[in-house]
């Protein structure tokens, strides 16, 4: 779980993904919040299941991720983030392929619900260019590469060399086990927006961002 500045979240999500009745572990991230998070966490330093780390600069999302995959010791690793936009009682539908030796890289779908919850029209329109850009680029066939709930077989993603340390974890993980020859399988996952006022980080320039990383992966690394 990487958090930045999640202050008015952070009790109530934990409290969620504790609650999932699967076997976990809870790795916890700090990118150097400024907003009372870090002291939040304190709290749960000594709580079994529960490890939390801390960046005492701030590296951004891809940077929290990174640091927390070495300290998994699970036999799949989920990513979630610290706020409320999702819902980790998914976690039970997304790992079942993984578990069951269906698939070894699972995404949860915001637009495989029937009853899909509304975006900002610019972040849906952006979010669904960069799938088409994946399916075309990797011969994959998906339609949310930019979904939080991304879950690997940790045996895959902790071979993965990660470069990037913002918001480039999604398209750089995404090329990078496609490039293995592993077909993302996915699932329909809950969601639940936030907008920008109440936190939502990533904007316009990541989307920017994610699409440069995608074709440099294919063309140029």
């Amino acid at each position: 779980m990487p958090v930045f500045n999640e202050k008015k979240t952070i009790r109530e999500i934990i409290a969620k993904v504790l609650a999932v009745p699967i076997e976990k572990e809870l790795v916890i991230v700090d990118d150097a919040s400024t907003d009372g998070t870090r002291e939040i966490l304190k709290e749960y330093e000594d709580k079994e299941g529960i490890r939390v780390y801390y960046h005492e600069k701030n590296k951004g999302k891809s940077g929290a991720i990174k640091t927390g995959i070495p300290h998994t010791t699970g036999e799949i690793i989920s990513i979630q983030d610290g706020d409320l936009e999702t819902d980790p009682n998914d976690f039970i539908l997304l790992t079942d392929p993984i578990k069951k030796g269906e698939a070894s890289v699972v995404y949860g779908s915001r637009y495989l619900q029937p009853k899909e919850e509304s975006l900002y029209f610019a972040y849906k329109f952006g979010a669904r260019f960069l799938s088409v850009v994946v399916n075309i680029l990797y011969c994959q066939n998906i339609t949310d590469e930019a979904t939080c709930y991304k879950v690997f077989r940790s045996d895959i993603l902790k071979q993965i060399p990660l470069e990037y340390d913002r918001f480039e974890f999604c398209p750089e993980v995404t090329a990078k086990v496609s490039k293995m020859g592993y077909k993302i399988k996915e699932l329909p996952m809950h969601y639940y927006p936030r907008s920008f006022e109440e936190g939502k980080k990533m904007n316009w320039r990541d989307g920017l961002k994610a699409l440069w990383v995608l074709i440099k992966f294919r063309f140029v690394n």
